[in-house]
């Protein structure tokens, strides 16, 4: 009789090993499918994205990116941006986000800034270094920044002790995200 107890008793253990088993298979599957399905809503989202956006998508995403951006960010980001269009040549772009009392000023003429841009703003080894940020708005101008810079080349020899870099100012004057105006300190070939 001991040996049908021993027996049923490997029964049980072998089908609860088995019942284990076919547990464990089955929680494999499940983790593999669980995994592989967002690896495929991300390749449909990958042929969505090689898809070519339109000009609304582009801006319209832009947009939900600056707005989640905090104003210190967005401000070197509208700087950012004015002198990516220089370094592309799109100087029209850049002209165009400029305060048309500064243009006037200043650049009355598209030629008088691209010439001035080339000067001063065209290198492809410019570094801008952010020193400052200040918020000035009022409910006359709305968001009114400050943006203390200093702009150099990468490859400029070594200053002497008594020397400085002259900061270059931006006020920008944002209307809106990715809505704004601005203006700089202007150099001068008598300074």
């Amino acid at each position: 009789m001991s040996n049908i107890k021993k027996k049923n008793n490997n029964q049980k253990y072998i089908a609860i090993m088995v019942i284990s088993f076919i547990i464990m298979i089955a929680a494999v599957v499940l983790i593999v499918i669980l995994i592989a399905k967002p690896k495929n809503k991300d390749k449909n989202e990958n042929i969505q994205a090689n898809q070519p956006l339109t000009e609304e998508e582009i801006e319209a995403q832009e947009k939900d990116e600056i707005k989640s951006m905090p104003e210190s960010k967005r401000m070197k980001r509208y700087i950012g941006m004015f002198f990516e269009d220089i370094e592309e040549g799109k100087y029209n772009n850049a002209y165009s986000v400029l305060n048309e009392d500064f243009k006037n000023n200043y650049f009355p003429r598209l030629e008088d800034f691209e010439e001035y841009a080339k000067k001063y703003f065209n290198s492809d080894t410019i570094a801008i270094t952010y020193d400052n940020v200040e918020r000035l708005g009022n409910n006359k101008t709305g968001n009114m920044y400050v943006i203390w810079t200093t702009i150099t080349d990468i490859f400029m020899p070594k200053l002497e002790d008594d020397e400085k870099i002259e900061q270059t100012n931006f006020v920008i004057i944002e209307k809106n995200y990715n809505d704004y105006e601005m203006s700089f300190s202007v150099k001068t070939d008598e300074e």
